[in-house]
Formats: C-alpha cells, structure tokens, sequence
C-alpha cells in the first residue's frame, strides 16, 4: 500500500477500504526512457499515477510544460472526456512504473467508495482554481506576466520550474523578445516573485496582479 499513499482518490479512507480500491487496481505499466507514454492520437481516456521514475510533458513545438515524478498524476481531465487527441505528449525521462486507471474501473470505484468521488471532483477544482490564477495572467497585457505565467505553469510540487536552455526558443514560443525575457526574468526576481539559479527557478509568490 506505501506505494500508493500519495494517490489522491484515497485520501480519507479507512485503512480496510483502501486495500478494497487497490484490489481492483490493474497490474502496472513499465516504460523505458524516452519512450512516449501519452500523445495527440496515443493515449487512454485513464488518471496515469506514477509509482516510479519522472515524466515530461512537452507541446507540439517540444517545449516544456511540465514535469511529473514518482506519487503524481496526469490525465485527470480527460477520462470522462470523448474528444479524441490529447493535448500534450508526456514521455517517460527515467525508466518507469505507472497505474493507469480507466473510467470503467474509476466509475466502478467510485459507485462503492463514494468518498473516492469526492476525492477525484476535489482534485479537478484545485486544478480549476489554478487554472483561474494562470488565466488571469493570461489576460494581463505585459511581457512579465506572460513569462511569470509560462513558470508557473511548469511548476512542480515544489515550486520549482526548469526553464529551457535554449531562451531564443522559449521567447519565441512565449511571443516575446530575448531581451523583454531576460528583463521580465530579473523583474519578477527583484520584485520576489521567483528566484533564479541558472535555468532553475523557485516561485516564491504565486499572488501576482496585472
């Protein structure tokens, strides 16, 4: 079961009906790195959860977007989804173990563990509420809050985001000048937004107006 502690749809439980929702787990998937875990026209309509190794995932231009690693999640929004592409392609950067659990078994959970329902509706509304935080910056018209933006939305659990190396292609990607990034970079750094080391960056406030 330690594998499986940090699974948000457990949350709550008792410890017998935990070991009831893992016995209907399927056996887990192993990916070598590298190798393509989830793309616009290859994935399942399933919550991957990561029991060992990391994860990337990356737009259609191969930027970064985001990391994942061993006790978190993706593909939560899209299991009661039809629509028939994924959005981003995740491929695995370590050698891997992930559950991957699929709307049948997710429905069949949650009808005997109601608690489990709330526990997956919780989780999507902190997605959505973050959302929100990023669309606002969306909305704002400078150079800083789309880069502030950008980091944000690479974060991981520890608020760290790692910028790619190559800053021509993240300013282009992000619309902007080389110049107006590093400027915007220093900004939210003086302004104690983030804090920087290399392409290593820490985001210290996430309260930012336009």
């Amino acid at each position: 079961m330690k594998k499986y502690e940090n699974l948000f749809l457990l949350n709550g439980l008792a410890e017998e009906d935990k070991k009831s929702v893992i016995s209907l787990f399927p056996e887990l998937q192993k990916f070598k790195k590298g190798e393509i875990i989830f793309s616009a026209k290859s994935f399942e309509n399933a919550i991957g959860y990561i029991v060992k190794g990391n994860a990337i995932a990356t737009n259609d231009k191969n930027l970064l977007l985001n990391n994942f690693s061993s006790g978190e999640c993706f593909g939560a929004a899209a299991v009661f989804n039809e629509d028939a592409s994924y959005v981003t392609t995740i491929k695995a950067k370590t050698e891997m173990e992930i559950l991957f659990l699929p709307k049948e078994i997710l429905s069949k959970i949650f009808a005997l563990f109601p608690k489990c329902a709330e526990n997956y509706i919780s989780f999507l509304s902190s997605k959505i509420r973050f959302l929100n935080k990023k669309l606002n910056l969306i909305s704002c018209s400078n150079t800083e809050d789309t880069v502030f933006n950008y980091i944000i939305g690479i974060a991981d659990e520890d608020n760290i985001s790692i910028l790619p190396k190559n800053m021509t292609n993240l300013s282009k990607m992000l619309g902007i000048s080389r110049a107006s990034l590093y400027r915007s970079l220093d900004d939210l750094e003086k302004n104690g937004y983030i804090s920087r080391q290399e392409n290593k960056v820490k985001v210290i406030n996430y309260e930012k107006n336009c």
